[in-house]
């Protein structure tokens, strides 16, 4: 222990150490300090100006969309089979010159990031076709499956997939939010050659793709569209007998989507058309499908039923012998938005 004697001389050698400061070192934390505070009025000041920058983006977008309730709005969902093929033939310049589509929705895009890039794909819709392109490719393997949508009117939020992991690594939905309403485009699973992912399909991704839709629809209307494999009655079909077994046409993939638009959601072409037999998708695996109309009606626009501002003009398939780059025809439909 110290005596109280060497305590008081240990203070009287260390204290004056501890009042004076070197004018240098004291300069130095001082310019330190002004320093610091300079940054940190400069980063508050950089941080203002971002907030109000998206808050004018934000409000940039939503006024962006058509805000006269007469403008009919058009969008073209395609399974283009190969985004690398598609401009094989002029079929998407076609489609542009003669229905002038407002937004398009493509389906097995079969393309990744790193091509997208190296082709300059997004800067080549935007001046060429003045469309911002938004891209969700399949992380799994190169060349399959992929979903995009092409759009003149820059949405108010993106979403890419629903948010589970095991659904999301093949790029199947793209979700976009304008004022009154989302637009999901969905390429949904094949259950496969032997049915093998007729198990996943029916008691996986359609469970938690409904949840999903509904979810959404509870904010504001919705329009889901895109190659949903599935002929959903005999009528869908070029010929029903035997083919219950098929993907795409089992009574397990009918009922389950049947009911989901039973829960409160129209089939688009089938209500404006209840009779008409047209499809939107011929195999290439036989010759002569196409010009003997032996096809499947796969590709959907579907939309909730009490719909608040959407009011659907026309649901169609084009023309399926102007439009044969792909095994699947382009669908469109035109709409109105109401105040």
């Amino acid at each position: 222990m110290q005596s109280s004697e060497n305590k008081k001389e240990i203070q009287k050698i260390t204290s004056p150490l501890k009042k004076e400061q070197p004018k240098e070192n004291s300069e130095k934390i001082n310019r330190s300090r002004s320093r610091s505070k300079s940054r940190e009025k400069a980063e508050k000041a950089e941080k203002e100006e971002k907030s109000k920058e998206k808050k004018t983006n934000d409000s940039k977008k939503i006024s962006s969309f058509p805000s006269d309730e007469n403008q009919q709005i058009k969008i073209v969902c395609w399974n283009i089979a190969g985004l690398r093929s598609l401009f094989q033939k002029n079929d998407f310049d076609i489609l542009i010159k003669e229905e002038n589509p407002d937004i398009i929705c493509f389906n097995e895009t079969k393309i990744d990031e790193e091509l997208i890039a190296k082709m300059n794909y997004k800067k080549m819709f935007k001046e060429k076709y003045n469309f911002h392109s938004y891209w969700n490719c399949c992380v799994e393997k190169k060349g399959y499956s992929g979903t995009a949508i092409l759009t003149k009117y820059e949405p108010i939020s993106i979403s890419y997939g629903m948010q589970i992991p095991k659904h999301d690594k093949e790029g199947r939905i793209i979700t976009i939010e304008y004022e009154k309403f989302f637009l999901i485009c969905c390429y949904t699973p094949n259950s496969g050659e032997g049915l093998k992912r007729l198990g996943y399909r029916i008691d996986e991704w359609d469970k938690d793709f409904f949840d999903f839709v509904n979810n959404l629809k509870n904010k504001k209307d919705v329009i889901i569209t895109g190659d949903l494999n599935v002929a959903r009655e005999n009528i869908d079909i070029f010929d029903p007998k035997g083919r219950e077994k098929l993907a795409g046409f089992t009574q397990r993939e009918k009922e389950s989507f049947n009911k989901f638009l039973k829960s409160g959601y129209v089939d688009n072409f089938r209500e404006l058309h209840p009779n008409e037999k047209k499809f939107s998708f011929f195999s290439k695996r036989a010759k002569g499908n196409r010009e003997g109309n032996k096809g499947w009606r796969l590709d959907y626009f579907v939309t909730n039923k009490d719909k608040k501002y959407l009011e659907v003009k026309k649901c169609d398939i084009l023309d399926k012998d102007k439009y044969t780059q792909s095994d699947h025809i382009p669908i469109l439909l035109s709409f109105n938005c109401k105040k």
